[in-house]
């Protein structure tokens, strides 16, 4: 029940403030991964401190978010302690977005950076054999007298789930994401979504910050590499067993007493700038009108979930 408590916060979460395509649309996903035998059900993470500022958590074939929460506390004991702690986890599962580990820590004050690497989809730019996976990362940091400035992106053009959901839907792409069938970039997504190769952003700078992820992740923490998907093709579940890095600054302990005011210059320069805003800050409207007016949900994917819309306005 605990874990089913943490997951169902997750993706309750993510229907909140996006992408959707990481809430209720993922339910099946975590679903096969249980009756599969891919993920422990009742995992039990263990955190161990192996440095006077590393901590190491072992998901115990669990999904993330759960050794997450375990480690959240001592991490920002450590940070605030010593000024930088870091906190890596391996034998674990991610489907989901970074963002609301690295929010945590951000209202705590510290400022975070988390990566976690994923299923190969991605080649490196001049090739088309996928290498990397969309190797997400999410940065949070404290903001004076507002919500913490939090925003995750993937290294790839466009995240795995927003191309199924787009393949669904018969949509294409703004600009291209992937390969199709003859190795050229096409914005159409169900060609993506039949190839399943995904182009870096940003070209050869997509490529080095994949590449990073991937050193910290899988490297760092001892997950598997994005390639190595021997197990994950034996189960037929959606994702390797990645690595996950997080690291937490507390600015207080760096040196600079502006660091609050510089915050707030930077972000009030962007703000000036007409049709701008701080990245991630898109969240944070759709949190609010989901606060007051609930959150909307699509009758195709209620009905694909086994719901009607009847049904689920009734409880």
């Amino acid at each position: 029940a605990k874990n089913a408590a943490a997951l169902a916060e997750l993706v309750a979460k993510s229907e909140r403030d996006g992408p959707k395509s990481h809430g209720l649309a993922m339910l099946p996903r975590y679903r096969q991964s249980f009756e599969s035998g891919y993920a422990n059900p009742a995992a039990s993470p263990q955190i161990t401190q192996i440095a006077p500022s590393v901590l190491r958590g072992d998901g115990d074939n669990g999904y993330y978010q759960l050794a997450s929460a375990e480690a959240r506390a001592p991490l920002i004991a450590l940070a605030q302690e010593t000024g930088l702690a870091g906190f890596t986890c391996a034998n674990c599962h991610h489907l989901a977005a970074l963002r609301f580990d690295t929010e945590a820590l951000a209202e705590a004050g510290l400022i975070a950076i988390c990566v976690v690497n994923s299923l190969a989809l991605s080649g490196p730019h001049g090739g088309q054999k996928p290498v990397f996976g969309t190797n997400p990362m999410s940065f949070a940091c404290p903001r004076p007298g507002r919500a913490p400035i939090v925003w995750d992106q993937s290294s790839s053009v466009v995240a795995l789930m927003d191309i199924k959901l787009a393949a669904q839907r018969g949509e294409k792409l703004e600009a291209p994401g992937g390969l199709d069938a003859s190795g050229r970039p096409t914005t159409d997504a169900a060609a993506i979504n039949d190839t399943l190769s995904l182009l870096p952003f940003a070209a050869h700078k997509g490529t080095g910050i994949a590449l990073m992820v991937e050193i910290l992740g899988a490297a760092l923490a001892g997950g598997r590499l994005s390639t190595q998907t021997e197990e994950k093709a034996g189960f037929g579940a959606l994702n390797v067993k990645p690595g996950v890095t997080m690291i937490a600054l507390d600015p207080a302990r760096w040196g600079h007493d502006g660091f609050a005011e510089a915050v707030a210059q930077i972000v009030e320069a962007i703000e000036a700038e007409p049709g701008a805003r701080v990245p991630g800050d898109g969240r944070l409207a759709k949190r609010a009108t989901a606060e007051a007016g609930g959150i909307p949900v699509d009758d195709a994917l209620l009905k694909s979930l086994g719901y009607s819309a009847k049904s689920a306005k009734t409880g």
